[in-house]
């Protein structure tokens, strides 16, 4: 761990901050208004490619001198950012109808998660791309 740099936190964050985003949207799909929906393969799977990206990234950076291991966290940025951006459009429509027509408590809610799930996939986007910046180790 000492010759873990700034970059190294920063990465774990971005990794746990995904991994919430993406269980945050998988436990929207089961909620009532959004279950009919089901999951949308690219929001799941452009969020967890993500979050393995950022965990192979961990384990081979310092380590290995590939040039493909310099990719990985700024495909985890892309993956991330098109994850979030899939998700609001999925969403959308749903989320407009409960604040107009549809505005009970169990739709609020289920609106509440959606958006909780956006924001955190957001965030974990914006991480990514600072933690992209930063080296892993010191070395």
């Amino acid at each position: 761990m000492k010759n873990k740099s700034a970059g190294f936190l920063l990465t774990i964050i971005t990794l746990i901050a995904g991994a919430a985003g993406l269980v945050a949207y998988l436990v929207n799909t089961g909620t009532s208004y959004f279950a009919s929906l089901g999951v949308s393969p690219i929001v799941a799977g452009c969020a967890g490619a993500a979050v393995v990206a950022l965990l192979v990234y961990l384990i081979v950076d310092g380590k290995s001198n590939q040039t493909w291991a310099d990719i990985l966290p700024v495909a985890s940025s892309a993956l991330l950012m098109i994850s979030a951006i899939m998700l609001v459009s999925v969403r959308v429509a749903g989320i407009a109808s409960i604040m107009t027509f549809e505005n009970n408590a169990s739709n609020v809610s289920d609106m509440t998660g959606a958006i909780i799930a956006i924001a955190v996939l957001v965030v974990a986007a914006i991480l990514s791309i600072i933690a992209s910046f930063f080296d892993v180790s010191k070395e």
